[in-house]
C-alpha cells in the first residue's frame, strides 16, 4: 500500500515555466499521479532552461526540467484542435486538480475555462497562474521574475547604498509562487473532500511578492504606517549590534554581536584587554575606524567555519556565507540525507535537493527522473480507450 500522503490524487499540469511546474512537483514528490500536458514538439519551457546535464543541450537533459518535472508522466496534446479539446476534457473528468499558466485570455478562448470544466466535473479544482491575474489593468501585460520583484517593493532596498538595486537569486520569486500556489490549491482540495464541490483559484506571482515572505511585508507595513522606505545599506561596514558580514581565511561569516554580548565576542577573538577601556563600549563606539581593522586582521587567522563553531559553542549567533559548493558537501544535510542522486537514461546522475516537509521517512520519494517529451502517450491515452492505431493516427493528424 502506497502511504505517501497524496496517494490517489490525479493533477493535470497544464504549465509551461518554473512556477506551475514547481507547484505541480509538490504534487507528484509526495504521491500524486501528476500528468503533464505538454506542447507537441517543444514541451515545458523548462526543458530549454540553462544549465544542462554535462553541458550537453537538449529537451531532456535541462537541469531545471529534470528537477520540477521528476515523478510526472509527460503526455503531448495540441489544444487547438477539436480532438485534442475533446480528449482533454475526457482527461478532465477524472482529475481531481488542474492548474495551468497560460495567459489569461488563453484558456477562455479554448473554451476550457474554469465555468467549462466544471460542467464536466464539479469537483474540479482548477488554478490558474499568471503574472498578474486574470482581472485588472494589468491582466494581459508580460513580464520576467526580474520585473515581478522590482514591480514587488523589495527590490528598492536591495543592494548596495551607492549601486542600482539588484535582483534576489535567480527565478527566488517563481520557486516561491509555486509553493504558494500549492498552499493554496491543497486548502481548497481538502474543502472539495467535504462538500464534493470543486472551486476557481485565481493566483498571481505578483500578488505572492508582495504579500511574500521575503521582507516586502515588512517594506509595505512601513510605508503604510510611517511614510518611512527601507534603505539599502552595506553588510561590510557594519559594527556591532547590527548583523556583519566578516571577512575571514576563506571567505565570509555573517554574525550579531548585541551589546550584552560585545565583551564575550573581544573576549573570543582574543581582545579581552580591550574589555577594560571605555573607548571600546559598544553603546559608544570611540574605536570604530580601528575596530573594522583589528577585526580583519583578526578574523584573517580563522577560516569561516571554524569561527562559526567557535560563537555557536559560546551562543552567538555566527553563520559561514556558504558557497553552493560548501552547502552540496556540507555533512549537515548528508546525514540528513538532504540531497536526492536521480539517474536519467537521457542526462546521466544528477543530484538534486529533496522535499522541506519531512515525516515518515517514505512521505517524499523520488520514485522516477523526468520524463521525456511525451513519453507516456501510449499509457496516459490507452487508458482512455485509445488503442496503438488510434494513436498513429492522433499522431499523423498532428493531435498529440
Amino acid at each position: 500500500m502506497d502511504t505517501q500522503p497524496l496517494a490517489g490524487i490525479r493533477v493535470l499540469d497544464l504549465t509551461h515555466h518554473i512556477a506551475g511546474s514547481f507547484c505541480t512537483k509538490q504534487f507528484a514528490d509526495y504521491g500524486a499521479d501528476v500528468i503533464k500536458i505538454e506542447k507537441i514538439g517543444q514541451g515545458c519551457h523548462t526543458r530549454h532552461m540553462v544549465p544542462f546535464a554535462k553541458d550537453n543541450p537538449g529537451p531532456d537533459t535541462s537541469l531545471y526540467h529534470l528537477y520540477v518535472n521528476a515523478n510526472k508522466q509527460s503526455i503531448t496534446l495540441n489544444l487547438k484542435l477539436d480532438t485534442g479539446k475533446k480528449i482533454f476534457r475526457n482527461l478532465v473528468r477524472d482529475a481531481d486538480i488542474l492548474v495551468e499558466s497560460f495567459e489569461p485570455r488563453v484558456m477562455p478562448s479554448l473554451d476550457l475555462d474554469y465555468d467549462s470544466l466544471e460542467k464536466i466535473n464539479p469537483r474540479l479544482v482548477m488554478a490558474s497562474i499568471s503574472n498578474f491575474g486574470q482581472t485588472g489593468p494589468y491582466r494581459d501585460f508580460v513580464a520576467s521574475e526580474l520585473v515581478e520583484y522590482a514591480m514587488g517593493g523589495a527590490m528598492s532596498s536591495t543592494g548596495l547604498p551607492n549601486r542600482e538595486p539588484i535582483n534576489k537569486a535567480r527565478d527566488a520569486c517563481l520557486f516561491e509562487t509555486g509553493l504558494q500556489a500549492w498552499y493554496a490549491i491543497l486548502g481548497v482540495y481538502m474543502g472539495t473532500l467535504q462538500d464534493g464541490i470543486g472551486d476557481y483559484i485565481d493566483l498571481s506571482i505578483m500578488e505572492t511578492q508582495l504579500a511574500g515572505c521575503e521582507r516586502r511585508t515588512s517594506h509595505l507595513l512601513t510605508y503604510q504606517y510611517t511614510g518611512d522606505i527601507s534603505l539599502r545599506v552595506n553588510p561590510f561596514n557594519k559594527i556591532g549590534i547590527a548583523p556583519r558580514m566578516q571577512m575571514c581565511r576563506d571567505g565570509y561569516v555573517n554574525l550579531v554581536v548585541g551589546p550584552s554580548k560585545f565583551q564575550k565576542f573581544l573576549t573570543l577573538i582574543g581582545q579581552s584587554e580591550l574589555n577594560e577601556d571605555p573607548a571600546w563600549n559598544i553603546l559608544n563606539m570611540a574605536k570604530e575606524k580601528e575596530a573594522a581593522a583589528l577585526f580583519d586582521r583578526c578574523f584573517a587567522q580563522k577560516t569561516k567555519r571554524e569561527w562559526s563553531e567557535i560563537f555557536q559553542n559560546a551562543g552567538m549567533i555566527c553563520t559561514p556565507l556558504s558557497t553552493p559548493a560548501d552547502v552540496c558537501n556540507d555533512e549537515h544535510w548528508k546525514e540528513r540525507g538532504f540531497f536526492q542522486e536521480m539517474d536519467h537514461p537521457v542526462a546521466g546522475k544528477t543530484t538534486f535537493p529533496r522535499g522541506a516537509i519531512r515525516g515518515k521517512p517514505e512521505w517524499w520519494q523520488c520514485k522516477k527522473p523526468a520524463p521525456g517529451l511525451g513519453q507516456d502517450n501510449e499509457t496516459v491515452y490507452g487508458k482512455l480507450g485509445y488503442s496503438r492505431q488510434d494513436l498513429a493516427v492522433l499522431r499523423a493528424q498532428g493531435v498529440i
